[in-house]
């Protein structure tokens, strides 16, 4: 009965989530599922719910996801995020590094959906350079997410730090060489060699289709028919501009990777940044209290803590679930195994789901107790995680992929044909990675 809790448990979330049910709610109830059905479920559902949500570390982690999303609140609010988009298009002098840094700072939000919101820049100025509505989706969705490899503040890699014990520095070295290469093999595909540099502030005088004065790029930048370029007179008030605008992430970071404090003292912080620190003026209390009423007040966006809930609480009753330690003394740990559960059922997962945090959390309690007795177990959960991000970068039901797509009016099927590159490349790199691993355990 265990192991068909477990299978039961496993498709019903696949199932429902497949179906558009809320991740969370979905996970939820198949933990219960897998519990009900696994012996002594009671037992089993209150040392998964002590875990997720009483234990320091379960507790940590919602906190830090509930106070992620406010500081997204209040840098929308505070008109931050357009201040970073201002500033990029303002400081670059070549219209790809637009391309490229504006779905990037999208990503560097963690904001569920956010490719959204820098689609229409990456639209406009991808008609300077020429490129397809495949290649804007490319750009648009790859320069966002190939930072999640190591961005310490992306819920599933604190979900993935947490539920494995593993410390950031584990990620850091192979998730840096996977995301170069995201980088690099997705800017081959959608930038042409070559283009003209950019003759003003804000908009690119590139030599094929000129952005018109009135496309989002332009109305984000208010300068668009002046003379100077970025190293001219406005270059400094710009700079400061952006820096103000970038100071919640700045201090989030900062504090988090340099500073002993942990991460919801860091994020409070960054929130504090983002309804505080502005340019002052004899509005700004005024502003200060705007902020916070449409930032803070209602910032917190609790569908995001509740997946992160329901999937750390599936994923807690599956490792607490009698199947797994049946597992680990009938399923041996050997190369087959340890490709099964570290990579095969990781990406299937992610790409059927279209969610890389419940696709983790699905999977890495199934593979901890093979790896338990490995002499250094860790590099496997690090390749499970880079192969799970690659099935989830492509997956139909990914929500940033399906509504580029829609925004830009580009064909799905020619999008899904230039990012299986990046995204496959990602894959082997994830495949390499674990037979290295493989190679020290078991040689």
């Amino acid at each position: 009965m265990p192991y068909l809790g477990l299978a039961v448990g496993t498709v019903l979330l696949l199932v429902a989530i497949r179906n558009r049910v809320h991740v969370g709610l979905a996970a939820a109830v198949a933990a219960l599922v897998v519990a009900a059905m696994s012996g002594n479920g009671m037992n089993m559902l209150a040392r998964a719910l002590h875990d997720t949500i009483i234990d320091s570390s379960g507790l940590t982690l919602l906190i830090s996801i509930a106070l992620i999303t406010m500081m997204g609140s209040v840098m929308k609010a505070s008109g931050a995020m357009d201040g970073l988009m201002r500033g990029i298009s303002s400081l670059a002098r070549d219209s790809r590094w637009v391309a490229f840094l504006i779905p990037s700072l999208m990503g560097f939000l963690s904001v569920p959906g956010a490719a959204v919101f820098s689609a229409p820049m990456v639209d406009s100025v991808g008609d300077a350079l020429d490129m397809s509505p495949e290649q804007k989706v490319t750009a648009n969705i790859m320069f966002r997410h190939a930072w999640y490899y190591i961005y310490p503040i992306s819920t599933t890699l604190l979900l993935a730090q947490q539920v494995s014990g593993l410390p950031y520095s584990a990620f850091l070295l192979p998730g840096s060489i996977a995301a170069a290469v995201v980088i690099l093999s997705t800017a081959r595909l959608v930038f042409p060699r070559q283009a003209p540099r950019m003759g003003t502030p804000g908009i690119g005088q590139t030599g094929s289709a000129p952005l018109e004065i009135g496309s989002p790029l332009a109305q984000a930048n208010p300068t668009v028919s002046g003379t100077e370029g970025a190293a001219g007179p406005d270059a400094s008030p710009m700079a400061l501009s952006l820096l103000l605008s970038a100071a919640p992430i700045l201090v989030i970071l900062i504090l988090a990777l340099l500073a002993p404090v942990s991460f919801p003292v860091a994020a409070a912080f960054g929130v504090l940044t983002g309804v505080f620190v502005m340019q002052p003026g004899k509005l700004y209390w005024q502003e200060v209290n705007r902020r916070f009423r449409e930032g803070v007040v209602h910032g917190i966006d609790w569908l995001v803590v509740a997946t992160v809930a329901g999937t750390v609480f599936f994923g807690k009753t599956v490792a607490n679930s009698p199947a797994l330690d049946l597992a680990g003394d009938s399923i041996s740990t050997s190369l087959g195994s340890l490709l099964l559960f570290g990579i095969v059922i990781p990406t299937l997962a992610s790409f059927v789901i279209g969610s890389h945090t419940a696709a983790v959390a699905m999977t890495v309690p199934l593979l901890l107790p093979l790896i338990a007795d490995l002499p250094a177990p860790s590099g496997f959960v690090v390749a499970l995680f880079m192969a799970s991000f690659s099935g989830y970068l492509i997956s139909p039901a990914h929500v940033c992929l399906t509504a580029t797509v829609q925004y830009l009016k580009a064909d799905m099927k020619r999008s899904w044909q230039l990012l299986i590159i990046p995204s496959g490349l990602g894959l082997l790199l994830a495949l390499a990675f674990w037979a290295w691993q493989a190679f020290l355990n078991l040689a």
